[in-house]
């Protein structure tokens, strides 16, 4: 009998393992994605809202783009939504960022907050968004951050 209990612990954790591997190969809360910096989204002209041939290209890809988390929520331990900005300094200071320099995310879950450099992945969007912040240019709607290495 206790072979047979065995058997089944070993079969559900194979079949369970073969699960998350594949859930996470196939893209679904990876690090995956086109790299994006921020040269590039500073090819968004804000004031027209006219981007460059290679941005548009991008407008509603998986994409994953470095950058600071500025938190738009008064949780101080897990963020749904948050701007990512270039550089520390680009946070809340007056006058903020420029809409070019800011993309509006929203996590699919809850995300620690993060006080050092991430890399950021999900689906970017061309639309500006405001905030209490200021404006973005861009809406990334993210599953997956990490350290920035």
């Amino acid at each position: 009998m206790k072979k047979y209990v065995l058997f089944g612990v070993l079969f559900v954790s194979l079949i369970t393992g073969a699960v998350i591997y594949q859930h996470f190969s196939s893209g679904g809360g990876s690090g995956s994605g086109t790299e994006v910096d921020w040269r590039l989204l500073g090819d968004m002209d804000y004031v027209t809202g006219k981007a460059s041939s290679e941005l548009n290209a991008l407008d509603g890809q998986r994409v994953r783009i470095p950058g600071f988390m500025v938190p738009l929520e008064d949780e101080q331990k897990l963020v749904k939504e948050f701007l990512l900005v270039p550089s520390p300094q680009a946070c809340i200071h007056v006058p903020p960022p420029p809409p070019n320099q800011m993309v509006y995310v929203k996590m699919k879950e809850g995300v620690d907050v993060a006080f050092g450099p991430i890399w950021v992945y999900g689906t970017l969007k061309l639309t500006a968004v405001r905030s209490m912040y200021g404006e973005a240019s861009f809406e990334l709607s993210s599953d997956f951050i990490e350290e920035y290495k």
